[in-house]
């Protein structure tokens, strides 16, 4: 094949793929790009600066991932947002390589570009506080060894005083499933309460369910208003879809309670229900399941997720679970199961005190040495 024959060749391979690609010199020069990025552009950038073309500076940046590559030869990858002549903003992950002779010399870098704005926004914007903004978390990104102590960081502390009290039992597996909660004000008069779980086991699902949860605590759901479950339930659904998340799918249970109307919204994703202990009338225990029939998350995009209201009667409490609570396999090889554990729960439970500790030290006599296959997760919410 003759030197031409090469250059077209290498011409058409990279034009024909969708990610933007660009060689760039080490004097920052562009010496050549493909037709998305001229697309993107409007115009050919070759021989400008990639800092001035791409960027609008008239100085390399301060984070360049070429002038890194250029040292040491070894790739860079970053997810930033991008400003195009027309105004629009890009998500895009690039990934910086080195370009080298045949003498092995380093004397440039490739650069690929994939925008990621709709598939990956929300994990972009998870991704980019992460390494930008939380050089706590970041380090325990880094170091922590321990994937339990790793979500363990992420998960809120016990609500000890206030109109409502809030505690929570999380026994991981041995080998850590995906379940994770939260909890937080979202305005004055508001309180967001969730749980999630998600399939599988191990570092993937444990890490999918941190990410789920900060988007949560963040509030990084573009359209979602908070206060309604159903929206909230719907934009992750769409935002995490098992096929771009390693076919994991996730259940959840994510309620608001009003402080003033004293009205809990709920709506749930294939997760068991929350159970409301309270008072009757006739001041008998009462156990009220909540549970809206919707499909698991990321099963199926723009599912339309229905949801409820239920008046909270105080004092009251309210449970909070995964399937690890009840989905656990006895001494004698049969499982303990879901009626059971609402049997237990009216018979032992009380009203005006924690129930956890007697709930654990239960499920820790009838499981084989004293260790769970599942995840056990559960949240009590007092209302004073």
């Amino acid at each position: 094949m003759s030197h031409k024959q090469k250059s077209n060749f290498f011409d058409i391979v990279l034009n024909s793929v969708n990610e933007g690609v660009s060689i760039i010199d080490k004097d920052f020069r562009i010496t050549f790009h493909n037709r998305v990025v001229t697309q993107l552009y409007g115009a050919s950038l070759i021989v400008e600066h990639c800092y001035k073309a791409f960027r609008g500076r008239n100085d390399p940046c301060e984070d360049c991932k070429v002038i890194e590559v250029l040292k040491d030869g070894q790739e860079r990858r970053v997810i930033r947002d991008i400003s195009l002549p027309n105004g629009g903003i890009l998500l895009v992950e690039t990934i910086s390589a080195a370009l080298t002779d045949e003498d092995g010399n380093i004397i440039g870098a490739v650069e690929v570009a994939r925008d990621v704005t709709e598939q990956k926004k929300a994990e972009a914007l998870l991704n980019r506080t992460l390494l930008e903004e939380n050089e706590v978390l970041r380090h325990l990104n880094r170091e922590l060894s321990d994937a339990a102590g790793y979500v363990r960081t992420v998960l809120p502390r016990p609500i000890t005083s206030g109109p409502l009290i809030v505690d929570w039992k999380f026994i991981p597996s041995a080998s850590l499933a995906g379940d994770s909660f939260g909890y937080h004000w979202i305005d004055d008069d508001h309180f967001a309460i969730y749980l999630l779980d998600v399939s599988g086991n191990g570092w993937g699902a444990a890490l999918l369910s941190v990410s789920i949860i900060n988007v949560l605590r963040s509030h990084a759901l573009p359209d979602a208003d908070f206060h309604k479950p159903h929206q909230v339930l719907f934009a992750l659904n769409n935002t995490f879809p098992a096929e771009k998340h390693n076919d994991y799918f996730f259940t959840i249970w994510y309620g608001v309670y009003n402080i003033n109307s004293h009205k809990l919204s709920y709506a749930s994703g294939g997760h068991p229900p929350a159970i409301l202990f309270s008072r009757s009338s006739s001041k008998q225990m009462q156990l009220d399941p909540l549970q809206t029939s919707n499909f698991v998350m990321g099963g199926q995009r723009d599912f339309d997720y229905q949801w409820k209201t239920h008046e909270i009667r105080q004092p009251s409490c309210l449970y909070v679970f995964s399937d690890g609570v009840y989905d656990i396999t006895k001494t004698d090889g049969s499982i303990w199961g879901l009626d059971a554990f609402l049997k237990f729960c009216r018979q032992s439970f009380k009203i005006g005190q924690s129930n956890l500790d007697c709930l654990l030290e239960y499920a820790q006599d009838i499981a084989p040495q004293k260790t769970f296959e599942d995840d056990l997760t559960i949240l009590e919410i007092a209302f004073k």
